[in-house]
């Protein structure tokens, strides 16, 4: 069957050897048609042709004759590697312990992605990948031949992680199905990706607005009553009218009457700091914004499946519980029953079915270990209560749920049992690498200073600037401010008696507090705003309708880190190479010591 796959390194060359009879009449003389050839180097002469009944004699060269060395036979097999019916097809063995193509797309987190066979895989150097596969499973064989399977740590992290892996898998198989409505995702997506364009006027009194909505009343146009306020100076431009303003660059306030309001609508006015605003819509559009749709899809998602989840947890607990009246009667605030009295209270409270019946000294214990601060001041608190309905959900559920999960005999299908032995095996790498490799890596001061020397380039300090800055309700204020402040006004002076300033926003706080901050952690518009600054450079900055000065304090450029400031960090580089080596040292004498097949051949691997 031809696969549609156009993968991007979709057709994996694969090597599959197997020794094969080959009946070539040079090596095993002719065969009737239809005849099955002897196999080859079997160690048995082959038995008589029979037809019709009849019994023909064996050929004497053949039965004479040792049996011929089989051939080995190469088969490339042009696989996509995002095919689910190529997942069981071995790339490697190791000492009997098969390497899969479902290994291989794990090692590259390609299982459980979205990704269909039509889809373009990732750029790998799948030979990497597929040697480091190898050199795990080696790693994870030798913790098992020295026993670390039987390690105390490993015991209790398998169970909880069973435990965890049959409750997932339940729950995963109720909602695999259940996605947003992609009519909510559209349009949820384009009111979030919503920007307008304002037409807006800064007032200082509540007077003045009342004073300008009086003359909209008595139907003057709008452009001709904004124009006469800021010609006489009742009030300011307030921003660059050209301007979309995205959603979250409007205060919370604002939006929420902008959302009502469509092209060419008055809002009503807003008050900020230090004053009014009011303004016209004079457009609204909406962006197309992949990501914030995928975001929406997936809050959506989230919520119909979270819903789904407390449905179906309600039907077990329906299903199986049957809940005694005493629960309601339990009062942990009590200061007539001793808390101590109710961890040993084994009356029922709940009977569950095929299982062992909840008591209040069972949930006791729960109660205590959700306070986990201490109970008796929860009590005291009179926090237990509140809270305990919650916690018998939650001790329900887990039982149910994993009841539930036994009886679909989760545990017994051959993708938890493979599960499970992924997890075993992750953490018997784990404490391979941190009982056997690890402790063999040492390292000296001389290693990290020689690295330190040949690795120079990599340790610069990034640029940083040290800023101060100014805030004005419009961006042309604030160009105006630039303008006299490059003639050579007093930074500090104009700061403190400039008009028209408004409140620096409190995302932009930190940095304008007196301390340097390193070029990559500032905004990208303000980045660029600064490019090419130097000490002493004035730059115009704007966000959305207010527009800042940003004073250039001081710059200092990239240099050279003391050996002293990044011995941390080269330490840890220096580690990680030599942990890399000692893992290819262990790998290399464990492959010498065991049986390594490897069938993938990639040197004819599809470039995507």
């Amino acid at each position: 069957m031809k696969f549609k796959s156009r993968v991007s390194l979709s057709l994996l060359s694969l090597l599959l050897y197997a020794s094969l009879a080959m009946a070539a009449d040079t090596q095993l003389g002719s065969v009737a048609p239809g005849a099955a050839p002897a196999p080859v180097n079997s160690g048995v002469k082959p038995a008589a042709e029979t037809t019709s009944g009849n019994s023909a004699a064996p050929s004497p060269a053949v039965a004479e004759a040792p049996a011929p060395k089989p051939d080995t036979v190469t088969i490339r097999l042009n696989a996509p590697l995002l095919s689910p019916k190529f997942s069981s097809t071995p790339l490697a063995v190791v000492n009997d312990d098969i390497i899969t193509f479902e290994d291989l797309k794990s090692a590259i987190g390609m299982i459980h992605s979205g990704m269909g066979t039509e889809q373009a895989a990732p750029k790998k150097n799948f030979a990497d990948v597929l040697k480091r596969l190898v050199n795990v499973r080696l790693m994870v064989q030798e913790a098992r031949n020295i026993g670390l399977d039987k390690d105390e740590q490993i015991k209790p992290a398998m169970d909880e992680f069973k435990k965890q892996l049959l409750r997932d898998t339940l729950l995963n198989e109720q909602v695999k199905d259940i996605a947003a409505d992609e009519k909510d995702v559209a349009r949820i997506a384009r009111e979030r990706s919503m920007e307008w364009r304002l037409k807006s006027l800064v007032v200082g009194q509540l007077s003045t607005v009342k004073a300008f909505e009086a003359e909209i009343k008595a139907g003057n146009p709008f452009d001709k009553v904004y124009d006469s306020f800021v010609s006489d100076g009742r009030g300011k431009k307030g921003g660059n009218v050209e301007e979309f303003i995205a959603r979250d660059a409007i205060d919370p306030t604002m939006l929420v009457a902008l959302e009502k309001l469509k092209v060419g609508d008055t809002g009503k006015p807003v008050a900020i700091e230090k004053g009014y605003v009011i303004y016209r819509v004079e457009e609204i559009r909406t962006k197309d914004d992949p990501k914030m749709v995928e975001q929406v899809r997936q809050e959506l998602t989230s919520q119909r499946r979270v819903a789904a989840l407390k449905k179906f947890n309600d039907s077990l607990v329906k299903k199986y519980v049957k809940m005694k009246k005493l629960y309601k009667t339990l009062d942990y605030e009590n200061k007539k029953i001793p808390f101590e009295k109710l961890l040993k209270d084994n009356r029922v409270i709940a009977e569950i079915q095929g299982e062992k019946p909840l008591t209040v000294a069972d949930f006791s214990d729960a109660v205590s270990a959700k306070f986990f601060h201490g109970v008796k001041r929860a009590i005291e608190s009179k926090k237990v209560n509140k809270e305990k309905d919650a916690i018998l959900e939650e001790i329900l559920s887990g039982i149910v749920i994993d009841k539930e999960a036994r009886l679909r005999r989760i545990d017994q299908t051959e993708e938890y049992h493979n599960k499970v032995k992924s997890k075993e095996d992750t953490l018997l790498f784990g404490q391979f690498m941190q009982k056997v490799v690890v402790p063999e890596v040492t390292i000296t001061r001389d290693e990290t200073k020689a690295y330190y020397t040949e690795h120079a380039k990599d340790f610069i300090s990034p640029a940083s600037y040290l800023l101060d800055a100014i805030a004005f309700y419009s961006p042309e204020k604030a160009e105006e401010a630039v303008n006299k402040l490059r003639t050579g006004t007093d930074f500090k002076w104009y700061k403190a008696n400039a008009e028209g300033q408004d409140s620096i926003s409190t995302r932009y706080e930190a940095f304008f507090e007196g301390n340097p901050v390193a070029l990559d952690e500032l905004p990208a518009k303000m980045k660029q705003a600064l490019s090419g600054s130097a000490k002493g450079d004035y730059r115009p900055f704007v966000d959305g309708t207010i527009g800042y000065v940003l004073a250039v304090v001081d710059y200092q450029a990239p240099a050279p880190l003391p050996y002293e400031t990044v011995e941390g960090v080269i330490r840890e580089k220096v580690s990680y190479m030599k942990l890399n080596d000692n893992i290819e040292s262990w790998s290399t004498k464990l492959r010498k010591a065991s049986e390594v097949t490897v069938y993938a051949d990639f040197t004819q691997q599809e470039k995507p």
